[in-house]
This record gives C-alpha cells, structure tokens and sequence, in this order.
C-alpha cells in the first residue's frame, strides 16, 4: 500500500466555521499542500478567521478509486427553482420534498436558522432527518482528487473550471458512490458563490447557476436517501472511508428547455 497522508483544514472566527478543505497527499507534499490550505484559510471571501486547525494524518487503508460524475451544466436564462422542480419531477426524490429540502438551505438548515457545518440527510420519501446533530450535519471526509485527474477535468471544463467546483464534484462523486444514496443538493454558504448543483443516482452531477441570491452567507448541503438506510453505516462510509477521484466522466452543457433528454439518455 502507497504511504498517503490526509491533510485537513478547517477555519472559525468567534466559534462560527468559516471555511475548510481537505487533500490526501504522499509525504513529500505535505509541507506544501500545509501552506496552501493555511493561505486559503486566511483570505476567505467570509472573513478573517481567529482559529485555524491543520491535521495531518496517516490513512490506514488504501483510497477507493473513483471515476467522477458526469457533469450537465444547465444553460440559458431560468430560475433555479424552477429547473429544480423539473429535475425534481424526473426523479425517484418527491417534488415537494425537493423544493421543501431547497428553501431550508436558502434560509438556514440548522435549527436556530444559520448554516449546518455538514450535511443534512433526508430519508425518501418521508422527508425526515437523519442527521444526529441537526447544528452540526454530516460532513464527507477524506476525499481528493489526483493531479492526472484534475488537468483532463481543466481541459473538458475549459474557462468554467474553478477550485469551488472541482472540489464539490469530488466531494458528491464520494457521496452518490454509497449505494442507499439517491441524490445531494448543494447551495454554498460562500457570499460570493451562486453557482449550486444537484447531483442524481444515474444521471450526473447537474450545476445550476444563481441557486441563491449574491451576497446570502446561507447555504448548505442535503443528502437524499433511500428507506432503511443504516445510518450508521452511510456516517461511517462519509466520515472514514477514504476515496480518490482518478477518472474524469463527461461535461456536456444542455440549454434549461432540454433537460428531459439527460433523464431519457440515462437510467435512474
């Protein structure tokens, strides 16, 4: 087994999380990648933080090698509400529950109204929470994605890539591998960041632009998934396992009119 290091930054400024990112890198990177995530902490569009942790540690199992999801960027002019409702429609996820599920990211997911550290996970189709800590969610660990990996998802995405977005689609590439797993809606808390996605079982992983409005530090995440899921089992998966993305999939751009076509081209 290759000697690789999980190296983890998370950020806080008064107690309230500011920002965090994670890499899984042989030993003779870690000084560097150490440096890059203590910079990162340090100019972050929601402030400067008073606390910064760095964890580096020694995986004990080999990563899951994982191919990335297809990517389907929504074009055009639309409400995200509305593209949405329609992706909603097409999938086994409730149309309500869906919609239900988005407005409580727009407005604050934990219940005193701001935003979760982690995910919430929310059973199909009953709609109830899972998530043990409803302040704190579940957060997806250890994940990264490889350099070889990361240059063919620069030259498929061209002048859309960004570090937002190949982070979060390795991130939901790790969550939609976990077989109970239907879907996951993302809204970033970043103030600066409006673009969002819904990842679906079978079909990819669907960013949509002005999924919020500029400005909102709200956001968060929800994982969607079947009936009987043990719990703990997906915790652990999330928490634990480690996952490197090493394959790229697709990105195709598909005008908001034409959506159905993605659903008739895959299988949920």
């Amino acid at each position: 087994m290759e000697k690789l290091y999980s190296v983890k930054m998370r950020s806080s400024a008064a107690g309230h999380h500011i920002s965090g990112a994670e890499r899984i890198v042989r030993e003779e990177e870690i000084e560097k990648v150490a440096g890059e995530l203590v910079r990162r902490a340090l100019n972050h569009s929601k402030g400067k933080p008073d606390f910064i942790n760095l964890k580096v540690e020694l995986l004990s199992e080999e990563p899951l090698r994982l191919t990335l999801l297809p990517v389907i960027e929504v074009t055009g002019n639309y409400s995200a509400e509305r593209v949405l409702k329609e992706l909603f429609s097409l999938s086994p996820i409730p149309v309500e529950l869906g919609l239900r599920v988005y407005r409580e990211l727009l407005s604050g997911p934990a219940p005193d109204g701001k935003t979760m550290r982690g995910a919430m996970i929310v059973e199909v189709p009953s709609g109830k929470r899972l998530e043990p800590d409803k302040f704190r969610g579940v957060r997806a660990s250890y994940l990264d994605i490889t350099k070889e990996a990361e240059r063919k998802l620069r030259e498929l995405t061209g002048e859309r890539f960004t570090e937002n977005f190949k982070e979060a689609l390795t991130l939901s590439t790790k969550i939609l591998n976990y077989p109970a797993v239907l879907g996951e809606l993302c809204v970033s808390d970043d103030p600066d960041y409006t673009t969002g996605y819904l990842s679906l079982k079978g079909v990819g992983y669907i960013r949509i632009k002005n999924i919020k409005e500029a400005g909102s530090p709200l956001g968060g995440r929800a994982i969607f998934v079947r009936e009987s899921t043990s719990l703990d089992e997906l915790i652990r998966y999330l928490e634990k396992i480690p996952v490197l993305a090493d394959r790229v999939s697709s990105y195709s751009l598909v005008p908001a009119e034409e959506l159905s076509k993605v659903f008739s081209e895959n299988s949920l």
